[in-house]
């Protein structure tokens, strides 16, 4: 008898944590948000080292809209990946200026 209720129990709690599993998964799934994603490639100059690299990156990591963002002085280029409509082209340009480097037209 003993055995049967633990089973009893044993069944009745994994199918609880069952449908409570699936309600947190429709409710994710709810709020999920599509965001479409744009890559911006720029020609900087003025950078010498990695340091300037990295006053770049925490420049535009400012900007809301911004996801990702990668430089190279060796290269002159600034990769930005960027929340599509969110930032413009020009206001990016305008961050890397305010910091003190070039952008190219």
């Amino acid at each position: 008898m003993r055995k049967i209720l633990i089973v009893v129990f044993a069944v009745g709690f994994l199918t609880a944590c069952q449908s409570n599993t699936k309600k947190a998964e429709s409710t994710k799934t709810e709020t999920t948000q599509v965001v479409d994603y744009e890559t911006m490639e720029l020609t900087v100059t003025g950078m010498t080292c990695t340091g300037c690299e990295n006053t770049i990156k925490n420049g535009l990591k400012q900007i809301d809209g911004v996801v990702e963002v990668e430089a190279s002085h060796t290269n002159n280029k600034v990769t930005i990946k960027v929340e599509k409509d969110k930032v413009t082209h020009e206001e990016i340009a305008q961050q890397i200026e305010a910091i003190g480097y070039s952008v190219e037209k």
